[in-house]
């Protein structure tokens, strides 16, 4: 059986586009879908995290997607289904 070890990828820590929130947003979505294509997620989830409305989280989510780490689809207010890169 091979292990796989949860690793985050560096550049993301290294890029001075994204700001510190979306950092730790993406962090959040990772290790919640880690080996998985899919993963659902809501904005409650994240305000565990990290205090932001779903505005805030709808713009950190655009962020994430134009740098290619992402890719979300919002189906109902405040529920998400990502997919990771």
């Amino acid at each position: 059986m091979k292990i796989r070890h949860l690793e985050i990828k560096d550049d993301i820590w290294k890029d001075k586009r994204i700001p510190k929130e979306t950092k730790l947003i993406y962090t959040y979505i990772y290790t919640k879908g880690f080996e998985k294509i899919i993963t659902d997620i809501n904005v409650g989830e994240i305000q565990r995290v990290v205090n932001i409305k779903n505005k805030g989280l709808r713009k950190s989510l655009d962020i994430l997607e134009k740098q290619n780490y992402l890719i979300y689809k919002e189906y109902s207010n405040g529920m998400y289904t990502i997919t990771l890169n």
